[in-house]
């Protein structure tokens, strides 16, 4: 499988950026403690949702803890959040995501000539439950969520997150997840409604409009492993597999210029300050 690099790369990879830093090729953001942390991390993406191309991306990392207070700001590319409650298990607050539009630019020759679709903002809440499973530091298993909604629909996620440390400097991360979509949102990205549209697909659909329903998208598995260099810098490295399903799956888009097996995978590297 070729890795595709579009004639706006660059924004495109923005659009990534935030995939690609949830697929653990950055330090354990959900595991980390008292500590800021900026970092870059980089890697390789579905060019757009169902694509079997891949295109190169860049996901900005920071985390800034308020002084003496569990509340923190969180970028992971083009997502924020920021945890609003004083907790040492529990984590809640606003998250703000930007999501790329798919236009001419994408690699496929059928779904580039496809109505386009607008980038928007995505604004919710998310919520992290910590458990921990030893006195060892980030050994521990987070359970989370969120939900946002913008002008292309609602979108919300499901997801489990387990860190072994394997030595004092070497963590493992494993997890597993689900992502849940309004009808809006799966028509947005995967429905073929537009007349233009259904011509490029008469050979699947005929004359007839592919209409995508709410319910689950897709669920995944994201991986990785982080070693610490110093006692302030760390190089991850890691990926996720994501199986889309449903509509999300039979979709043209998908299933006829695209696969259902959704891999990403890359390197980041951080420091603690």
């Amino acid at each position: 499988m070729k890795i595709a690099i579009s004639r706006t790369g660059a924004l495109a990879g923005l659009a990534l950026a935030a995939s690609v830093a949830h697929a653990q090729i950055v330090p354990p953001m959900d595991a980390v403690e008292d500590v800021n942390v900026v970092g870059l991390g980089v890697g390789a993406a579905p060019d757009y949702m169902g694509s079997r191309d891949r295109l190169g991306a860049v996901a900005p990392v920071f985390r800034y803890q308020l002084k003496d207070s569990q509340r923190y700001f969180l970028l992971l590319g083009p997502q924020a959040q920021f945890n609003i409650l004083e907790d040492q298990d529990w984590r809640f607050g606003p998250q703000v995501t930007y999501r790329f539009g798919r236009g001419g630019d994408v690699d496929n020759a059928t779904v580039k000539q496809m109505a386009g679709i607008n980038g928007a903002a995505e604004a919710g809440v998310f919520v992290t439950y910590r458990v921990k499973l030893s006195s060892t530091k980030m050994h521990q298993i987070n359970f989370g969520g969120d939900i946002a909604a913008g002008s292309n629909g609602t979108v919300g996620s499901l997801r489990m997150l387990w860190w072994q440390p394997l030595t004092r400097s070497t963590m493992l991360s494993l997890g597993v997840g689900t992502t849940i979509a309004s009808g809006k949102w799966m028509q947005t990205y995967f429905g073929v409604t537009n007349p233009a549209d259904i011509a490029l697909y008469r050979p699947t659909l005929g004359n007839l409009p592919f209409n995508a329903g709410s319910g689950v998208k897709s669920f995944n598995v994201p991986f990785g492993i982080t070693q610490a260099l110093s006692t302030q810098w760390l190089l991850s490295v890691g990926g996720r597999y994501e199986k889309l399903v449903n509509d999300a799956k039979n979709s043209p888009v998908t299933s006829v210029s695209g696969s259902a097996s959704q891999w990403l995978f890359g390197a980041g590297l951080s420091y603690l300050f």
